[in-house]
């Protein structure tokens, strides 16, 4: 969710709104503009490497629903590094 909500809160205009908005809120209600949202899609877009149908767009309500957009397809952003083999030092 953290991966999300940083996604959401650098495509604001005023990021500090997202200090006052749950995960679950309405982003359009919380006050987030139709611009901004179009960041937020195009970041997704970068992130997944494909564009957005026109469902995953319709569905960019909240931080939870980007989170689950991005959840199961998207790389992160910082990966852990990975664990040296066995006996390596």
């Amino acid at each position: 969710m953290n991966t999300a909500r940083e996604l959401v809160r650098r495509h604001l205009d005023h990021p500090g709104l997202l200090d006052r908005v749950a995960d679950e809120d309405d982003l359009v209600g919380a006050g987030v503009n139709s611009g901004e949202l179009i960041r937020v899609a195009l970041a997704c877009e970068d992130l997944l490497g494909r564009p957005l149908d026109d469902a995953e767009l319709a569905c960019l309500t909240s931080v939870r629903a980007v989170a689950g957009l991005l959840g199961t397809t998207a790389p992160d952003p910082d990966p852990a590094p990975a664990p040296a083999p066995e006996g390596a030092r």
